[in-house]
């Protein structure tokens, strides 16, 4: 089966990047609101160099992970590592941080972010791949989009939507 190259969502960079700035207090959670393009989670974190590159996951991988997560069942912590010049790089769980990013911003190496990263050029068997996980996570779980407007709107999505929708807000990833 084929596999989703879901390398685009968190991209690499190298661990030697310096900047000073005040590191706070850690995180030790993140919801799936952070996972979004546009949030501040998200644009900081980063794969090191080292990483093997996130596609190893066939369709089905990927939607029983989005399945269990909006599920509630228990998913491993994501390793991170915070750097001094802030970036918080995925140590461990990439593959489960990029699944549920590509869930949330439906971009299965083809949307936005991929086409950024891949300056528009995806291969028709990249697009090919990644309808059919489009195809099979909204038929078996549902959009993101889809539990987005089950919070305001629950008449207009599947009963099921709506049930797990009403405890999306409350599940998080553990970090460590």
């Amino acid at each position: 089966m084929a596999k989703i190259n879901l390398d685009a969502l968190i991209p690499r960079e190298d661990f030697d990047v310096e900047e000073n700035i005040n590191l706070g207090k850690k995180k030790e959670t993140i919801s799936i609101e952070d996972l979004k393009i546009d949030s501040f989670f998200f644009s900081n974190i980063k794969k090191p160099d080292f990483q093997r590159e996130t596609n190893e996951w066939d369709k089905n991988r990927i939607c029983e992970f989005v399945k269990s997560f909006i599920e509630g069942d228990l998913i491993p912590a994501i390793i991170l590592w915070r750097s001094t010049g802030g970036y918080l790089f995925v140590i461990d769980g990439s593959h489960r941080l990029s699944a549920l990013s590509a869930w949330v911003n439906d971009d299965y190496s083809d949307g936005k972010i991929s086409k950024l990263f891949y300056d528009g050029v995806i291969s028709d068997e990249q697009l090919e791949v990644a309808q059919e996980t489009r195809k099979l996570v909204n038929k078996t779980v549902g959009s993101y989009d889809d539990f987005r407007l089950a919070s305001t709107h629950p008449d207009k999505v599947k009963p099921e939507v709506v049930k797990y929708a009403k405890n999306l807000a409350a599940l998080a990833i553990q970090l460590q």
